[in-house]
């Protein structure tokens, strides 16, 4: 039985394993995510939500100048480890970011939109820092797979802890980012494939792959701002 916990206490713990210890959904939403993270030589990228500022050294390597904010003091002191991203993170509630406006060429918030409640502020502060022409990605746990019972689930010291995700829809996704005055560009909804197949089977979980394959399991959004 996993231990439920609000995501600031959850992120407390899984900060210390995140990077050591794969997930089959971050590799997905990785996998898909990546080619809308090219060409960014001279741009600014924000990621709003960073965690261990797994994106912002990706955007940072194609050239991008890069800059990150997370509730979480402990994820964020795991990314501020990376000498590159040094004094370039920080704490921040993505509902009232310290950030001017219109002051990012692609702003993303990966796989964490389910922690915060309700996402009209979160989607209208993140929209707030595009400026015109720029993009907004987000990327997070299906809502279909949430309501086929899966859970955010991670292992510290041998007890398997729930992290507290708020369900919506895609379609109430598309409505708030709608009315912050984006446009909306893709939509993707991948589900498990031969990539991610060798993460199930480390995990000891083969039977699992083959049940969750051809489920949706990650959702992917990209807005522009005119």
């Amino acid at each position: 039985m996993a231990i439920r916990l609000a995501p600031l206490p959850a992120y407390r713990l899984w900060s210390e394993t995140w990077e050591s210890d794969p997930s089959a959904i971050v590799a997905l939403e990785s996998r898909w995510a990546a080619p809308w993270l090219g060409k960014l030589q001279g741009k600014t990228v924000l990621d709003i939500s960073c965690g261990v500022g797994r994106w912002l050294a990706y955007s940072q390597a194609q050239g991008a100048t890069v800059f990150g904010t997370d509730l979480s003091r402990e994820m964020v002191l795991q990314a501020s480890k990376k000498p590159a991203l040094m004094g370039r993170v920080a704490i921040a509630d993505t509902s009232a970011l310290p950030l001017a406006n219109a002051i990012a060429d692609v702003a993303i918030c990966a796989l964490s939109l389910g922690h915060m409640t309700p996402i009209d502020s979160a989607i209208a502060e993140l929209a707030r820092i595009v400026r015109p022409g720029g993009h907004l990605i987000v990327t997070d746990f299906h809502p279909a797979a949430l309501e086929r019972g899966w859970k955010r689930t991670f292992r510290n010291n041998g007890r398997l802890y729930e992290v507290e995700t708020h369900p919506y829809t895609k379609a109430r996704l598309i409505e708030c980012a709608r009315e912050a005055g984006l446009v909306l560009q893709d939509l993707m909804e991948p589900c498990f494939d031969e990539p991610e197949r060798p993460l199930f089977d480390r995990a000891g979980k083969p039977d699992l792959y083959d049940q969750v394959r051809g489920i949706p399991a990650v959702l992917l959004a990209r807005w522009r701002r005119p």
